[in-house]
């Protein structure tokens, strides 16, 4: 039985790749991405050299080499990307994904959206659809979100911060991949679930629980920055994406647009007895990445 993990490179993607990988049920996993800049290849090479398990990887640069890799696995695992910058829009990739699997016999086809919120669809053999949804960001040092707030504070950069009163339940990104192994193995069949932690917390909040996390010698400046009260991250204009990379870009507007999702609709809710956030970064340090800032300073180059 093979895999085909598609954006592979997303820093998400790395833990159900380990999920698969350590499982045992693949043969061989194919890690098919855009992969924007040589730093997400190389991030994935390092990552997979400590699995036995085979792992490919396969760069995609348009709908032929889409085509060619979904005709290599039996299992299809869709996590939406991470990256802002020298992409394919996210709906037009998943949409496109979605019409060539329906011409090969998966046996199961799941689409991870780990920004945000995540939904997990899961097509088995008989038809029937399985969902999942996480109503917040994964808070933890593998996320993106994560470790842009940890790198800025580290680094003693402003963070643009505009309060809107919105409170989110963010569940730890190792309980949702035990989550998607589960809807992978079969489990919630048919059912439409919702995934979430057990406490509310603002953003504000979160931010300074990185803030500890990282140690007494680092504080989050937070608006501290002339430049952004004048020409904010979350504008749309050409002099902020000159000013601003992508993923800190996408960090504020994240934060400034961010709505909750009502939990009403759904067939469960899951995530009760999981990993205490604030107990997490209270007793684990933050480690910051950071590689990530160049990974990103190419991309915005590049874009």
């Amino acid at each position: 039985m093979s895999l085909l993990l598609l954006n592979a490179s997303n820093r998400i993607a790395q833990g159900f790749l380990k999920v698969a990988a350590e499982s045992g049920k693949y043969e061989k996993i194919i890690c098919a991405d855009i992969f924007p800049t040589y730093f997400t290849v190389q991030r994935l090479l390092k990552f997979k050299q400590q699995f036995s398990t085979k792992i490919e990887l396969f760069k995609v640069g348009d709908r032929q080499d889409l085509h060619d890799v979904i005709k290599q696995a039996n299992n299809l695992l869709y996590v939406s990307h991470d990256y802002y910058q020298v992409t394919a829009s996210k709906k037009n990739l998943l949409v496109a994904t979605l019409d060539l699997a329906k011409t090969r016999n998966y046996k199961t086809v799941a689409y991870v959206a780990p920004v945000v919120h995540m939904i997990i669809r899961k097509r088995s053999m008989n038809g029937n659809i399985q969902k999942l949804k996480a109503v917040a960001p994964f808070l933890n040092w593998q996320s993106t979100f994560t470790n842009k707030i940890a790198q800025r504070i580290y680094n003693g950069q402003s963070i643009y911060f505009k309060s809107t009163g919105q409170s989110c339940a963010p569940i730890f990104t190792g309980d949702l991949e035990a989550i998607v192994a589960r809807v992978l193995a079969g489990d919630h069949a048919g059912k439409l679930l919702l995934a979430k932690g057990h406490k509310h917390i603002d953003f504000k909040s979160i931010i300074h629980l990185i803030e500890d996390s990282l140690g007494n010698s680092y504080k989050a400046q937070l608006n501290s920055s002339f430049i952004e009260k004048i020409i904010h991250p979350t504008n749309n204009c050409i002099v902020g994406q000159q000013l601003y990379c992508p993923s800190y870009i996408n960090l504020t507007k994240l934060i400034a647009n961010y709505k909750a999702l009502e939990n009403t609709g759904y067939d469960q809710v899951v995530g009760d007895k999981l990993v205490d956030i604030e107990e997490y970064h209270k007793n684990n340090k933050t480690v910051v990445d950071q590689s990530l800032k160049a990974d990103y300073e190419l991309s915005y180059l590049i874009g």
